[in-house]
């Protein structure tokens, strides 16, 4: 390609860059514009659900029976010298873990031990109560893994 071609394609490569730049300033701005509205809105009172939904159908679409409470406190934060004296090593609190359904994606460090240990119970008690409330019958036995990412 002679020099006149390559000058010409390189001032119209800077219109196309000039071009595209002025493009992503004008999205840019619209979306702005954009979230600046969402959050007015999200901020404006707006009217409470139960005055919004019609009582009629407020009623058949509201559940039966409320969800259980959550537990009223954190459970009791374990450490590592209570698992170490509880398990006596690492690997037996990597296969205590298995054992109670702990499942980790790769080798976990011993803050994800102490917190896995520190919040099974309480999750098995939420789940256990669930059950009891909403008078979940066969399940006697049955399994369930929940990831948490």
């Amino acid at each position: 390609m002679g020099k006149k071609r390559i000058n010409q394609l390189l001032n119209q490569l800077k219109e196309n860059q000039q071009a595209e730049l002025r493009n992503a300033a004008a999205i840019y701005s619209v979306a702005q514009i954009a979230v600046d509205e969402l959050e007015a809105i999200a901020t404006a009172d707006l009217p409470k659900p139960e005055r919004a939904i019609p009582a009629g159908i407020a009623s058949r679409i509201a559940p039966t029976t409320p969800a259980p409470a959550l537990p009223a406190a954190v459970p009791t934060q374990l450490t590592q010298a209570e698992l170490l004296q509880r398990y006596g090593s690492y690997n037996g609190c990597r296969s205590a873990a298995k054992k109670l359904g702990i499942h980790f994606p790769k080798n976990p460090s011993w803050p994800q031990l102490i917190a896995a240990f520190s919040y099974i119970a309480a999750f098995r008690q939420l789940i256990h109560d669930y059950a009891q409330q909403q008078e979940i019958r066969n399940l006697s036995g049955v399994r369930f893994t929940v990831t948490l990412e």
